[in-house]
């Protein structure tokens, strides 16, 4: 069990595992699908603050393309 959600990620930002690997780099696990969109599966029991931390990640990564 856990939370699932998928991010569609523009072509101008670069493929899902591009970006997949710069979160990576940024202490952040994610998957990439299908060319264009990454996954996203934090447990259940993630914390405001955690997930926060992940969201300040994502956005970092997309906003610096």
């Amino acid at each position: 069990r856990g939370l699932w959600a998928g991010v569609d990620i523009a072509p101008a930002l670069g493929t899902g595992r591009e970006i997949s690997e710069k979160l990576m780099e940024e202490g952040v696990l994610v998957k990439d699908t299908h060319g264009s969109t990454i996954r996203i599966a934090p447990p259940l029991v993630i914390s405001k603050e955690d997930l926060d931390w992940g969201l300040d990640r994502l956005r970092a990564v997309l906003s610096a393309r």
